[in-house]
């Protein structure tokens, strides 16, 4: 066994204290039982859930060069998110490839990924279909809902809104927060399924229940407008505000409106341009135009 220096990826052998080539020291020994390359990667999850990306980096590396296709993956996202080790998307690209050719689903959602953005190769929808239907077929709901992102805008697929909404339904159903509110935006909007506000409003409702910040905006527009629900200004604001706080720009600049004209909460002329300048900066037109009235 050996282990693989997360400042250079460097692999050296288990004798080795430092880095042969920029002398990092050798991560400090795990308690693994023997060389199960899962219960290495056990390790490794408890060690990155720990916030110890150092060690585990290495655990996953170790796991990974005998071919356990998780392990893989995980090392692919350390290269990808720079934790452990630094941040290479290239590399990040390679294992994932590797998990993927091993059939591991995270393995295959995060190729599609990489494909679908440009990250560590050239960008290319073809390929991030074939790769997120392989993942979406074996249940991962991130890659239902990337591929439904695909059908919706017709990228690398013709584009097909109910295909679209199916695989937002499929990702809401297991659990995932984007699938929420995508499903909720278009049952919202009749986007490949029948309009209906009612079952917008729980789709809505289950995403911001996980702290979604885009679902809590919406949330507050469903209760200003009474979309699948009794309208309550009241409560809207209280969304907004929710959302606002965590620097949604949407959601700033809707409380800075329900400030202005004392919708919901009294009016404050001064917090409503406050909202709208924060709105502003991160680029929302609406608030942009609401100061240029404001401050003719």
């Amino acid at each position: 066994m050996s282990w693989v220096c997360p400042m250079c990826s460097t692999s050296n052998e288990d004798s080795f204290t430092n880095c042969m080539v920029c002398d990092a020291p050798a991560p400090a020994p795990g308690t693994i039982d023997g060389d199960d390359p899962e219960a290495v990667y056990k390790h490794g999850i408890e060690a990155f859930n720990s916030d110890d990306f150092y060690n585990a980096f290495n655990r996953f590396s170790e796991a990974a060069e005998v071919g356990y296709p998780p392990a893989e993956n995980e090392v692919g996202r350390c290269y990808y998110l720079g934790k452990g080790t630094e941040k290479d998307l290239d590399k990040a690209f390679e294992w994932f490839s590797r998990s993927a050719s091993h059939g591991d689903a995270s393995g295959l959602y995060n190729l599609g990924c990489c494909y679908y953005y440009g990250n560590g190769t050239v960008k290319s929808y073809t390929s991030a279909v074939e790769y997120l239907t392989k993942a979406a077929d074996m249940e991962h709901a991130g890659a239902m809902l990337e591929l439904g992102n695909c059908y919706y805008y017709g990228r690398g697929v013709p584009k097909n809104l109910n295909t679209a909404y199916s695989y937002f339904a499929k990702s809401a159903h297991a659990g995932n927060p984007p699938g929420m509110f995508n499903a909720g935006f278009c049952c919202e909007n009749g986007k490949g399924t029948a309009a209906d506000p009612a079952l917008a409003f729980k789709f809505y409702t289950l995403a911001a229940n996980k702290n979604y910040t885009p679902a809590v905006n919406a949330m507050g527009n469903c209760y200003f407008s009474g979309i699948g629900t009794a309208k309550n200004v009241d409560m809207a604001v209280s969304f907004y505000r929710r959302a606002a706080e965590r620097g949604f720009a949407a959601a700033q600049y809707n409380l800075g409106f329900c400030m202005e004209r004392g919708i919901g909460t009294p009016t404050d002329r001064a917090g409503a341009v406050s909202w709208y300048e924060k709105a502003a900066a991160r680029g929302n037109d609406n608030a942009k135009k609401a100061l240029s009235r404001l401050k003719g």
